[in-house]
């Protein structure tokens, strides 16, 4: 049995909205203690407290915004794994169009669950990148197939150690 499977990973909308409401739900915790419903704390501390919950809420958003790129990942019949970041714009075309790309390693740590993949993998110079892969970002049958190989992968890193 072969576990090559290649995958277009497109970033997730599900994931996109839950981290939108987790970032509503601070900026309102903002505007709790803004509003002073929330103890009896001076206004200088309110203000404060609010400032940062609002400013922490849009932060993060941004950033979930910014890392939201879309890979190709091509996992060989051996277990090698090899990551090419692109425009989401692109479909099946290689280019100028390209981001980056590159060898990386499964490491300890992913997650590989039933309705979610985080896969944690070191790049070629040395830095480790996250990548969440929920049913909304690839087809039902290729994320079963990403499951099987990264559950083979792992395995066989746990029995090289």
């Amino acid at each position: 049995m072969s576990i090559a499977v290649s995958a277009d990973i497109k970033p997730s909308r599900m994931l996109l909205l839950m981290m939108a409401a987790a970032a509503i739900v601070v900026a309102l915790i903002g505007v709790i203690f803004a509003f002073a419903l929330v103890g009896q704390l001076s206004f200088l501390v309110r203000m404060s407290l609010a400032a940062v919950c609002i400013v922490a809420a849009l932060l993060a958003f941004w950033l979930v915004l910014q890392n939201r790129k879309a890979v190709w990942l091509h996992i060989s019949g051996t277990g090698q794994i090899r990551l090419v970041e692109h425009h989401a714009a692109v479909r099946a075309k290689t280019g100028s169009r390209v981001m980056s790309g590159g060898l990386a390693q499964l490491l300890a740590g992913s997650t590989v669950w039933p309705n979610l993949l985080l896969l944690r993998l070191r790049l070629e110079n040395g830095k480790v990148r996250t990548i969440p892969v929920l049913p909304d970002s690839v087809s039902k049958e290729t994320f079963r197939a990403l499951q099987v190989a990264c559950r083979w992968v792992a395995s066989h890193n746990n029995d090289a150690r």
